[in-house]
């Protein structure tokens, strides 16, 4: 057995033969295979931890705390765990459901009574768990990204900045992920506890928890073992742009390790919280995925359904400036997944996919480190514009920077694109291929992306 559990206490595991490898010798081999080449290939930063309940399978380090000081990594580096902070504050909300001092069907009127327009006033508790209430996400805070963000803002002030966004549809009828809708539930969850976040955080999960590494994560505080903070900008890393995180209160605000978040999930498996209070959790509570891939939303955890393929598992992403990070844990294996990094934006499922499917044995096969060919900024010019599918649902933008290609799909930030041969391009940062399409004269009228086995086609306008 290898250096990171015993015989003795694989033996105690008892995993079943189509489970978690009976010999995890080969599992960690393969592992430290598949994150050396993704610490080449993507920038890599961070650190892997997998476990059942709470006895480690595995656990890595790779990379640096600090680059400017050559401070390296650890496992008790603490890291910014953006949206992650989602799933403390739904089990907040809950525990004040289960002692009553909330309804799941309150509605923001009882606790913001200034809220004028009607619709706003219609929006439940249920509805900002499940992001059922058609307040639209950051974006829809004017002026955030460019002003906004950078504002330390008071609690006032912060909802005032989300009180004036328009809502995306009526309360109860569609499904949009929301920041701001979370930010309400801190501050919902501040009114009936009669205390700041903070203070309730600690004396209801992470004083119990033992929790001592996972706190608030404050511009203005100096946090002990905390990791700086970088951006990947092409294939160069720079110090994150600044975020102040007064607007993320209770939505992407915490910061933790791989050891506390590994206390979290195991939490699950015991008797710490009742079954009433997980299966309101862990309950899919809309008929709509948020991401287009299947997956539904619980309470503060995203819901991925048993397939042939794949297991049940309960997981959230995180990212923000500085931070890429998720957290799995599957109910029925009872194994967690950790994996966390100072370094923003890195594609967190393409890497839980491939550990995942490393760990339960899956086909799967080693990322290359691929060369791109040279091409000049005049034959890149052809590839630049506006391309959509046939429906009209998923838009696609490339965009030409003198000897650079870049993608961008919808909202998400832009990557750039290498070539592989003449008509044919790949994200190293993120895991998709484009083979764009020419008619008789050359000219460019549209792209295939291959991301992950789904095949997308574009037509270019």
């Amino acid at each position: 057995m290898n250096r990171f559990i015993t015989l003795f206490f694989l033996t105690l595991l008892c995993f079943p033969q189509n489970s978690v490898a009976q010999s995890f010798d080969d599992v960690a081999k393969l592992l430290n295979q598949y994150l050396t080449i993704q610490e080449k290939r993507i920038g890599f930063n961070g650190v892997v931890l997998i476990a059942k309940n709470d006895t480690v399978l595995y656990k890595k380090v790779i990379g640096k705390a600090s680059f400017e000081l050559n401070i390296p990594l650890t496992m008790n580096s603490k890291f910014k765990i953006a949206s992650i902070s989602k799933s403390f504050t739904a089990m907040l909300i809950t525990l004040a459901v289960n002692e009553e001092k909330l309804n799941l069907n309150d509605s923001l009127a009882l606790f913001f009574p200034e809220l004028k327009d009607s619709l706003w006033r219609r929006i439940t508790i249920d509805q900002l768990l499940s992001h059922r209430s058609g307040i639209p996400h950051n974006e829809g805070i004017i002026d955030y990204w460019s002003f906004k963000s950078r504002l330390p803002l008071n609690n006032q002030q912060s909802l005032a900045e989300i009180f004036k966004t328009k809502l995306l549809f009526k309360p109860g009828t569609s499904a949009k992920y929301s920041s701001p809708g979370y930010f309400l539930l801190a501050t919902i969850v501040e009114k009936v506890y009669h205390q700041n976040y903070a203070a309730i955080l600690k004396e209801k999960i992470t004083g119990p928890l033992h929790m001592n590494n996972t706190g608030i994560y404050n511009t203005k505080d100096t946090i002990s073992g905390i990791t700086s903070s970088y951006h990947l900008l092409g294939d160069s890393l720079i110090v994150a742009p600044y975020r102040d995180f007064s607007l993320m209160k209770g939505s992407g605000d915490l910061y933790s390790n791989s050891i506390d978040l590994l206390k979290w999930t195991s939490s699950f498996s015991g008797s710490r919280w009742n079954d009433r209070i997980k299966s309101q959790i862990f309950t899919v509570h809309s008929d709509k995925s948020l991401q287009n891939n299947g997956d539904m939303y619980g309470f503060g955890w995203f819901i991925r359904p048993l397939t042939n393929e794949l297991k049940t598992a309960y997981y959230h992403g995180g990212g923000t400036y500085g931070c890429s990070s998720i957290c799995v844990w599957y109910p029925e294996e009872r194994i967690s997944i950790v994996i966390l990094s100072n370094i923003s934006v890195l594609p967190m499922n393409e890497l839980w996919s491939d550990i995942e499917n490393i760990l339960f044995k899956r086909p799967f096969k080693l990322p290359e480190i691929k060369r791109s060919l040279s091409v000049s900024p005049e034959q890149l010019k052809k590839f630049e514009g506006s391309y959509a599918t046939a429906s009209g649902d998923m838009k696609l933008v490339i965009i030409a920077d003198k000897e650079h290609l870049y993608a961008k799909l919808g909202n998400n930030p832009a990557f750039e694109i290498y070539s592989d041969s003449p008509l044919e391009f790949y994200g190293k940062k993120v895991n998709v291929k484009f083979a764009f399409q020419s008619d008789q004269e050359g000219l460019i009228t549209g792209l295939r992306a291959d991301g992950r086995g789904q095949i997308l086609t574009f037509n270019k306008k």
